[in-house]
């Protein structure tokens, strides 16, 4: 799937000549690195005062090295993690020149029409005209500004621990293919058919001034805490007004923020039970979030939730037959 993916990028970047851009994928990669390694150290830390001070281990120093020998003695769980490493590595490569291809074949065209099905689903009024009393509070645009930039750590680190999982079951290999399955038809071939850019571009796009109240909400909000969203879009939309080998692109349907998020709820219900509520919250945060930060229209989100699960139970039908169950 992954080989096939990276042969239409390979296609539609010979046609638009759009590159994967490595600057970002350096930045995203310096920022994880950061991020792993904090993680890496709370977590041993957490794992040993457990060992010493909660289960009273004996020797909780032998115990806690012997952890990690298990851990990458373990042949089974290494040949999964490096297979899978690479098909997402791959998959990320052709992706990323997917992505940025999507507004030089098909300008957009749909969110005066999606801002129109908005109207008809908040009942005549604007989906974040019915959520302003979030818009208003500094601490609501400050945690789905947090949720958002989360989003992208949860994903990275659910990707590596279906990758490095244990057992080459049909969950890991249902989460991995819907990944890329739900990123392709979602995430190009749809948001290529209903190209469109979103809320906090409608006006700079021409179509009006119908979200302009929600810009300047969040511009105030500003000035008082950041608001990363809003650096992201006009980075965004510096790449779209001066396009360059490996820009990334702008599209907002369907939202894929949404439909991720939906497949990791999907995927930690399964492999951690504990973990399922939390991630169907967070869920609900992303979704909200993209509709208060002006990221995605509320058909977006559905639309990507819709997608995800289309895709989660074709994987789970397909991978059911031909692998492991658990």
């Amino acid at each position: 799937m992954a080989a096939t993916i990276l042969l239409l990028a390979l296609v539609v970047g010979a046609k638009t000549g759009n590159m994967p851009d490595f600057s970002v994928l350096r930045e995203y990669g310096k920022f994880l690195f950061i991020a792993f390694a904090i993680f890496a150290c709370a977590l041993a830390v957490v794992r040993f005062l457990w060992l010493a001070c909660v289960e009273r281990h004996p020797a909780p120093l032998g115990s806690f090295l012997s952890t990690f020998v298990r851990f990458f003695g373990d042949e089974e769980r290494l040949a999964n993690g490096l297979n899978g490493t690479a098909v997402l590595i791959v998959f990320g490569s052709a992706f990323s020149v997917l992505k940025g291809a999507i507004v030089v074949l098909s300008p957009f065209g749909w969110d005066r029409t999606l801002s129109h099905i908005d109207r008809i689903l908040a009942f005549g009024g604007d989906p974040y005209q019915r959520l302003w009393w979030l818009v208003e509070s500094h601490l609501a645009v400050t945690t789905f500004n947090f949720a958002y930039n989360l989003w992208f750590f949860l994903l990275i680190g659910t990707m590596f621990a279906a990758a490095f999982a244990s057992r080459d079951s049909a969950l890991r290999h249902q989460f991995l293919s819907t990944l890329m399955l739900t990123w392709t038809i979602g995430g190009f071939f749809l948001a290529m058919a209903v190209s469109s850019a979103g809320p906090c571009y409608f006006a700079r796009l021409g179509f009006g001034n119908t979200y302009k109240p929600l810009m300047d909400a969040l511009a105030s909000t500003a000035r008082d805490s950041p608001v990363w969203a809003l650096v992201t879009q006009d980075a965004l939309w510096r790449g779209y007004i001066h396009p360059s080998a490996g820009s990334i692109g702008i599209s907002a349907f369907p939202s894929m923020h949404v439909a991720t998020a939906i497949l990791l709820a999907l995927y930690w219900r399964r492999r951690l039970s504990l973990a399922g509520p939390f991630m169907w919250v967070f869920a609900g945060l992303i979704f909200v979030g993209s509709i208060v930060l002006g990221w995605h229209y509320a058909i977006d989100g559905l639309g990507g939730a819709a997608i995800a699960v289309l895709c989660w139970k074709t994987g789970g039908y397909f991978f059911g037959r031909f692998a492991e169950e658990t």
